[in-house]
């Protein structure tokens, strides 16, 4: 009888201690979910706008993208807080029409299959020679042949590791690309959001028979004053360029590179007020395999940096008249490569054999300057 009730005496204590424990551990584990701020991603169709549909990607509280896949996957906002103000890195189009439109002028349209100007329109390959479409009175084709298309959104996903939009392009579907471009293939866009930190991942692969030439760049507008009370014309603006493109009447390179000086070395800064550009930089720096284009708002302790992997060989840098925005456009060639090419001249045309793939990697994100 004693050894039964010692079994059960022993049996309520060892029940009372695991439920002592167990308590200890809830109300520690609930300490924690107080006092460690929890991060969450949001990924998804937000809203419809003049009759587009809006995904966004989102670090709730830190940062938010905004993207129009039916007009160029456009990732035409790009917000990001430092928990008292939002800054406006991306510089957005008043409204959606205004960006179908103006394409090229607002956000950060996608430069395929070649950035920049072709003069003529015209070009060779393998012994071929193509045209591409040209206002009449134009001397040059410009930007690629991807602006206000169609993307297909492949997925949009969330988790504790961030939030994420996936859209891709086959030229397939679009008779006319394929029609000035017989090269078959396909793109995918990759924004991400994590940390506070948006990221555009590019994959393009050859999905024909036969050799196809390339040229990829993007065109986003930064927001000089990224808040309210930034005095956009002292803004510090930094390209990591050591030389530039001569440029003939028609801003078309003549194959001269020249060493960068006065307002168009940029390595150290030059304030914004000063600066009237539409130039095209090259033998750029890079450090752990990237450069850097920045933004220093000083009045405000804040700026912003847009880095590029080693793909991007070019740096278009343009000041659109009348605007507190500057374009950082990094480019895998110069305007016209593949006519400077056929002159002799090296200009970075990149190649893909049947199914080769290109992959490249540009991050934009907001800087304190007061750490």
């Amino acid at each position: 009888m004693k050894s039964n009730t010692f079994s059960i005496l022993f049996l309520l204590c060892l029940g009372t201690i695991c439920a002592i424990l167990l308590l200890s551990k809830t109300l520690v584990n609930a300490d924690k979910g107080k006092t460690m701020p929890q991060i969450t991603y949001i990924a998804g169709k937000s809203l419809q706008s003049d009759g587009y549909d809006i995904y966004s990607i989102e670090q709730e509280g830190v940062a938010i993208a905004e993207i129009v896949p039916a007009l160029g996957n456009n990732c035409y906002a790009f917000r990001v807080s430092d928990g008292n103000y939002w800054y406006h890195l991306i510089d957005p189009p008043p409204d959606l029409k205004t960006l179908e439109q103006r394409p090229t002028a607002y956000g950060n349209p996608i430069l395929f299959p070649f950035p920049n100007r072709i003069r003529n329109g015209k070009w060779e390959f393998e012994g071929n020679t193509y045209q591409f479409d040209k206002e009449s009175e134009s001397h040059t084709t410009i930007h690629g042949l991807l602006l206000n298309r169609s993307y297909k959104v492949e997925k949009h996903t969330a988790d504790e590791n961030g939030a994420t939009l996936v859209c891709s392009l086959n030229s397939q579907d679009f008779p006319d690309i394929i029609r000035q471009y017989p090269f078959p293939f396909t793109i995918e866009i990759t924004y991400t959001i994590t940390d506070g930190v948006l990221t555009m991942g590019i994959v393009i692969k050859n999905t024909g028979e036969s050799n196809m030439p390339m040229g990829f760049g993007i065109h986003p507008y930064f927001s000089v004053d990224i808040s309210a009370n930034a005095d956009a014309s002292k803004a510090v603006i930094t390209v990591p360029a050591n030389k530039y493109w001569e440029l003939d009447d028609v801003l078309v390179p003549t194959g001269r590179q020249l060493d960068v000086d006065g307002t168009l070395d940029l390595r150290y800064g030059q304030p914004f007020e000063k600066l009237k550009l539409d130039h095209v930089f090259t033998d750029v720096n890079f450090v752990d395999g990237v450069s850097r284009c920045s933004i220093e708002n000083k009045g405000t302790g804040h700026g912003m940096v847009m880095e590029s992997d080693g793909q991007f060989r070019e740096l278009v840098v343009y000041t659109p008249p009348d605007r507190d925005a500057i374009c950082f456009e990094p480019y895998t060639c110069p305007t016209d490569a593949i006519n400077l090419e056929a002159k002799g001249i090296p200009a970075g045309v990149i190649v893909l054999a049947p199914d080769e793939v290109f992959s490249a990697t540009v991050r934009i994100f907001l800087i304190d300057q007061s750490k």
